[in-house]
């Protein structure tokens, strides 16, 4: 009978994978990582100026992907990420994106070590340096309103160098699931209707055209209080990046809301734009927030997901006084 022993939770077949990368030999310890990075709030937060609104269902990984916590010799925390080897390129272009940012604009935000191939060619790796801190979206319920505000500075400033970052050669903005107009069209084949929804269709097939013209700078891919975190020092960073991307800076705010304090959430804005937000910036973050909103709705794979996609497609009507503002009820 076989025993499947196990080290600091990882298996004797792990192991064995993981020491065949370079350098394996100067880790002290390795450890599985299970991050808890989501917060959701619940009703009794509504005092502290946090608003309760349903998570997006999170992306689908791979099912080899692995995270890992590595103690180096000389007492540094590192991440390492692992994964088939067919996600080796995207691997490679998440850590250019945190080294650019990190070394040209100097973005407290995890930053690579290395990428490279194992176990024969099999699996990618990636290591980061990991900074100590906590989800920030979790400990700003417990923090002075007027602090949240300050934090929500602090981060809109840390996205703004972020945002200063500009392609190289031949990189493309990533494009939306659908056309507006095709999207619209599978919408209302399959019977989706809710309070906004046929005002929203209308706000979106006038403005069809609003993202033409665009900059095109790094974007964060899912900036919100969910995707920082707070050091002792009272600092706000950013957790290692899942999908950075190129496209309009304006569409890293769409995740804004998920960061569930409103103080924060101003402060961001502020921070971002040494101020208040330019005369356009609404506009486009309600164009930006339906169509993520709808594609959501039209993407979800089971009812619950549907559920869920509808219930945030609504808040956002009402927050747009069902499309007769851009400027969110929240601001």
């Amino acid at each position: 009978m076989m025993i499947n022993l196990e080290i600091n939770g990882l298996t004797q077949e792990e192991l064995q994978e993981l020491s065949d990368i370079d350098g394996y030999g100067k880790w002290l310890k390795i450890e599985r990582y299970y991050p808890e990075t989501r917060y959701i709030p619940d009703g009794s937060k509504l005092k502290t100026g946090v608003i309760a609104i349903p998570p997006r269902p999170l992306p689908s990984v791979s099912p080899l992907r692995r995270l890992y916590m590595i103690t180096s010799t000389d007492g540094k925390k590192l991440l390492m990420k692992t994964d088939d080897i067919s996600h080796f390129d995207r691997e490679g272009e998440i850590a250019e994106f945190a080294d650019r940012a990190f070394g040209e604009q100097g973005v407290y935000v995890s930053y690579p070590v290395e990428v490279g191939p194992y176990a024969e060619e099999t699996r990618v790796y990636s290591i980061y340096i990991f900074f100590g801190g906590d989800n920030l979206a979790r400990q700003l319920p417990a923090i002075y309103v007027p602090q949240q505000h300050e934090l929500g500075i602090e981060a809109g400033k840390q996205l703004k160098k972020f945002h200063l970052i500009t392609p190289i050669g031949d990189a493309a903005p990533r494009q939306p699931r659908e056309d507006i107009f095709l999207l619209l069209t599978q919408l209302e084949e399959k019977g989706i209707t809710y309070p906004g929804f046929k005002e929203a269709a209308s706000f979106m097939k006038k403005r069809f055209d609003i993202a033409s013209g665009r900059p095109v700078n790094a974007l964060h891919g899912d900036f919100s209080a969910n995707t920082l975190f707070i050091d002792k020092g009272l600092n706000v960073g950013m957790l290692p990046l899942e999908d950075p991307h190129w496209g309009d800076p304006i569409k890293d705010l769409i995740s804004l809301q998920d960061s569930y304090s409103l103080p924060f959430m101003k402060g961001v804005l502020k921070g971002l734009f040494d101020g208040a937000p330019p005369s356009d910036f609404f506009e486009l973050l309600a164009y930006y927030g339906t169509e993520r909103a709808l594609s959501d709705i039209n993407a979800a794979s089971n009812e619950e997901e549907k559920a869920v996609a509808i219930i945030r497609a609504r808040k956002m009507a009402a927050d747009l006084d069902n499309y007769q503002t851009v400027m969110p009820g929240w601001y």
